[in-house]
């Protein structure tokens, strides 16, 4: 019996443990890389009580509700919640690995310093004491980064540079920075949200929302929730991927121009209205040069389609647009800015079925950075300045909850930016990459084992707070974050008015007016209420969106995520590695994706090994011919070649990251790394 669209859905939406089980790919990679059910670090099964316990998932890049099975208080499996607004019972892949990676052999269990070009053990007293004395010296020169966009740790990270004078806080790149200034240049203010569930037709402009967009869980529920109210779902990419499998439509499109086509519906159903909202004149002249004939050559969309799926929008109920970077993070700020005019124009803004804009997390941590200055303050502009020399390497570097040596464009001068910080301190529950790189590593508890708590990630339709009690008791000698960085600033002569994390969550529960009590049992705050907002289509003028140009022989590269691979800061688990199919992994190389014209026009075919280059860097992968990509077009998936972390990820593929090459965005500055050019040559 074959498997219908409905089915498929309901396999996406609650059964990726199961599609996760079978060994597939890793037995052909070599004997050290075969996951079996014997992992000689994962204790063996105690009898006692079963419990389900309420907490987080903070692998990827968003956090929701997750429930983990203990069995005499060892944690088994994990499952989604479905009492958790953003689970709904749904998990991701790295949700369903998440108990795996407890007993990850990547684990750091104890604090260590550079010793030579090795580490070697040290107290934790004697680290926290070390740490004190250098931010006391370092002073303004400190600086931060934090892959946790959601939780109060990064607040006191935040905290702790802001009162050592310093206002280098930064997050890593995410979906959520170029939402909130478009959301900032149509004059509005606060973290955005999508009420996916209630929309009516979903335009999905590169928004990969069942591989990598926001919450997959969630939105595999909203997908499969909404067969039966007959919503159609069209997406717009340079290829076919899951998101594709479940949709109703794919409509072919050049990487990194689908806000490109955003702005040519927008000129097409402006042209049709008449508006006395603020600014509307303005925007109507200004997308006057996206007619549908010059769209359709920059993007490959055909000009008829752009106008019947304008037409599409104008006559659908409760219309909903996503613009997204298909890798999930790289899109420029106006490019972000075209979706949310285009959501505007439509009557989407704050309405049912529509783009949200939720009030940003109550900030309890005094010297702390706001969320939205934190969103702002660009990372790969900062580092990459430092390498080049035009700014000054920071004396201290603390990072938490991120892989900046492995996860970010520009990636060769990132390394050399991370390289020049006098003393780089790594908060890493694993030993990633850029542990490797650190002077001093006092390793996070896992977050199974920790206080950890969350505020709305990007996308979330509504306000919502959830804190997460320790499933289980640290099974090495860590410690949680939060609580180090409470007690190094008061060593450092930097209180930030805080004894403990757990002080921290009082103290925001308290702000938002929730009950902390309910909130630990695992009961998460939802506020249904948005701030009013004055929006004007033209707040902040627009400047013209550039196509992205290449040489004469360059293919356009488009830069996938797989969570079954890994994410930013997480690299392939073990339930993952059972999930890596044929075409996508052969020994220790990765494929990429051409079709048949593409790879005929260069030269190569079926399992070819070859180079992909460009200005910034080179990876080599195997062919796989896929006809379902665009012609000029090469798809490659990040989460390979981790040069860290353990001899089951270690060497597999290559890192994408190495061809990535932000640029400055025109009029804003944003550092916009999407798409990218490529040659391909044999290798």
């Amino acid at each position: 019996m074959g498997l219908d669209r409905r089915s498929f859905i309901s396999l996406v939406a609650g059964g990726v443990v199961g599609s996760l089980c079978t060994p597939v790919i890793w037995k052909t990679l070599d004997d050290v890389s075969i996951w079996s059910q014997n992992w000689p670090w994962i204790p063996r099964l105690n009898y006692g009580e079963e419990k389900k316990l309420a907490t987080l998932c903070k692998l990827g890049g968003d956090a929701y509700g997750i429930k983990v099975k203990t069995v005499a208080g060892n944690p088994v499996t994990a499952e989604g919640n479905p009492d958790h607004p953003l689970s709904l019972g749904g998990i991701c892949p790295l949700g369903a690995a998440s108990v795996q990676m407890l007993y990850s052999p990547a684990r750091i269990k104890n604090p260590k310093i550079k010793d030579g070009n090795n580490f070697k053990d040290i107290s934790w007293d004697d680290a926290e004491a070390l740490l004190a004395e250098k931010l006391k010296e370092a002073g303004a020169a400190t600086a931060m980064i934090s892959g946790d966009e959601t939780g109060s740790t990064a607040e006191i990270l935040s905290g702790l540079v802001g009162k050592l004078g310093s206002q280098k806080s930064f997050f890593m790149p995410a979906e959520s920075a170029p939402a909130a200034a478009a959301v900032q240049m149509l004059g509005g203010d606060g973290q955005v949200g999508y009420d996916l569930e209630n929309a009516g037709y979903v335009l999905l402009l590169g928004a990969d929302a069942l591989g990598s967009w926001a919450n997959v869980a969630r939105n595999a529920k909203a997908f499969a929730a909404s067969r039966d109210k007959a919503v159609r779902y069209v997406y717009v990419g340079p290829a076919q991927n899951g998101t594709t499998a479940v949709a109703d439509a794919w409509i072919p499109c050049a990487a990194g121009t689908e806000p490109l086509l955003a702005l040519g519906l927008a000129h097409i159903i402006a042209s049709g209205r008449t508006s006395y909202a603020p600014g509307f004149a303005d925007f109507e002249r200004y997308v006057q040069a996206y007619q549908p004939e010059t769209v359709a050559a920059a993007t490959g969309v055909p000009a008829e389609r752009i106008m019947n799926l304008a037409k599409e929008l104008i006559n659908a109920g409760r219309p909903l647009v996503l613009t997204a970077s298909e890798s999930g993070h790289g899109l420029g700020a106006y490019e972000a800015a075209a979706g949310m005019c285009l959501n505007m124009l439509l009557g989407q803004m704050n309405a049912p079925g529509g783009v949200r804009i939720l009030p940003w997390a109550p900030k309890v941590v005094e010297s702390a950075a706001e969320k939205k200055d934190l969103l702002a303050n660009d990372l790969v502009a900062y580092l990459t300045a430092v390498a080049d020399g035009q700014e000054d390497a920071p004396k201290v570097l603390l990072v938490h909850s991120a892989n900046p040596a492995y996860a970010l464009p520009n990636l060769n001068k990132v390394q050399s930016a991370l390289d020049k910080a006098e003393f780089l301190v790594s908060f890493s529950t694993f030993m990633d990459e850029t542990a490797v790189m650190a002077d001093l590593i006092l390793p996070d508890s896992y977050a199974l084992e920790r206080l950890d708590d969350s505020y709305s990630p990007y996308g979330a339709p509504q306000a919502i707070y959830t804190v997460a009690a320790p499933v289980t008791k640290p099974i090495y000698d860590t410690r949680a974050a939060g609580d180090v960085l409470l007690s190094v600033a008061a060593k450092a002569d930097a209180e930030l008015g805080f004894e403990s994390f757990e002080a921290v969550i009082s103290a925001k529960a308290e702000a938002l007016e929730a009950e902390i009590d309910s909130l630990m049992e695992g009961t998460p705050w939802v506020s249904e209420e948005f701030p009013t907002q004055d929006l004007a289509f033209w707040s902040s003028p627009l400047k013209e969106i550039a196509v992205p140009a290449g040489a004469e022989k360059s293919v356009s590269l488009s830069v996938v995520t797989h969570l079954k691979i890994g994410s930013a800061a997480i690299a392939t688990p073990p339930f993952g590695t059972n999930a890596i199919r044929f075409d996508e992994m052969k020994g220790k190389e990765m494929y990429v994706q051409l079709n048949a014209a593409t790879a005929s026009s260069l030269g190569v075919k079926k399992d070819d090994r070859i180079k992909l280059a460009n200005a910034a860097g080179e990876c080599v992968a195997l062919v796989k011919i896929f006809e379902g990509v665009m012609s000029g077009t090469v798809v490659a998936s990040l989460g390979f070649g981790h040069t860290a972390w353990d001899d089951f990820s270690r060497g597999k593929g290559d890192n994408i990251y190495k061809l990535l090459q932000a640029e400055a965005e025109p009029g804003t500055g944003v550092s916009r790394f999407g798409s990218a050019q490529v040659t391909i040559s044999k290798a």
